[in-house]
């Protein structure tokens, strides 16, 4: 089950064996558990109901016993494994055979960063449990998911300004909860969220500055492009953030390479793709700039930074953010 989906839908009363949180969104991956562990063990009693172990150093033996003790202050027990990609490989064989017959008292929950679906052990556990995939969500979820976010704010968001919303902050699930709760408290005499809030309290203007910072790296302008990311981490912005939005433009910047291939004319791949016309003079520049196969290559160093940015690199995130847009702004060698 995808992440949003598995938060928006109601308590299902309990009772899981297992519970797998996956994915690489941390927002998703944390709500997630805790909804897990709600599902199980009422808040009130969750300090004693949940133990909790480290992947990396986790025995069975104790993992196990926690969940076949029988519970004395809640109804349930329930055992959270946190990055537990290691306890997983270690014992694979063992929670194979775990999830033949679990415990009737507690719930194991594992929060992994992969679990493919074609193992003897994931298929087994989808037999007893729930898998729940939090990796970035589409921007058509998410979409439909900030309203139902508004709501539980007490605040009513139209489509018009969740899709500005999502362009101003990016796909961002937790970024984007916090922008709709300070939305809410903001327009609580109205009640309502309208695109000219958002534009007005998550200052739209931000967004020119980052199309400024894409636009500079992609027409060769290295040193400006760093000053002006410079700029906007000086006054408040995430890394995180801004790489989302940044990955917006220069989507679209691979979008209209791949038609321009497909034998379009550069006007032509504009309107296909619902981009102002105003904008195709620069986007040939940059393409003219950029040369055909690093087009091509957009999408794949954006997944490489994003995964960086999000604790796949040692390196700062202020640093992978600026290797990016040098490598971008560096002259075409084809």
């Amino acid at each position: 089950m995808r992440a949003l989906e598995w938060l928006k839908a109601k308590p299902g009363g309990g009772g899981r064996p297992l519970y797998v949180v996956f994915g690489d969104d941390p927002f998703l991956r944390r709500e997630s558990i805790r909804k897990a562990i709600r599902e199980e063990i009422p808040d009130d009693e969750a300090d004693v109901g949940v133990a909790r172990f480290e992947g990396v150093s986790a025995k069975l033996a104790d993992v196990v016993d926690e969940l076949r003790t029988l519970p004395f202050f809640s109804k349930r027990r329930v055992a959270l494994v946190e990055e537990a990609d290691p306890f997983v490989t270690a014992y694979r064989k063992e929670l194979e055979a775990y999830v033949e017959a679990p415990s009737s008292s507690g719930s194991l929950i594992l929060a992994v960063k992969a679990w493919p679906g074609n193992t003897r052990l994931a298929k087994s556990a989808a037999k007893i449990g729930e898998a729940i995939d939090c990796s970035s969500p589409k921007e058509a979820d998410l979409l439909q998911w900030l309203p139902v976010q508004a709501k539980l704010a007490g605040s009513k968001l139209g489509t018009d300004a969740a899709r500005l919303l999502l362009e101003l902050i990016g796909p961002e699930p937790g970024l984007l909860v916090a922008e709709v709760e300070k939305l809410s408290v903001a327009t609580a005499h109205t009640g309502e969220i309208r695109r000219e809030d958002v534009a007005k309290f998550v200052e739209s203007g931000r967004l020119e500055q980052i199309w400024d910072v894409v636009n500079a790296a992609a027409e060769g302008e290295g040193a400006r492009a760093t000053k002006l990311l410079d700029d906007l981490i000086a006054s408040g912005e995430h890394p995180v953030g801004l790489l989302a939005r940044m990955a917006s433009s220069l989507l679209k910047l691979h979008h209209t390479g791949r038609l321009r291939a497909a034998r379009m004319t550069l006007a032509e791949a504009c309107q296909a793709l619902g981009i102002n016309a105003y904008f195709a003079q620069s986007m040939g520049k940059q393409h003219a700039h950029l040369g055909p196969s690093r087009v091509d290559r957009l999408p794949a160093e954006l997944l490489q930074a994003d995964l960086d940015v999000k604790g796949g690199s040692q390196l700062p995130p202020r640093v992978i953010l600026e290797m990016l847009l040098v490598r971008i702004a560096s002259p075409r060698r084809d």
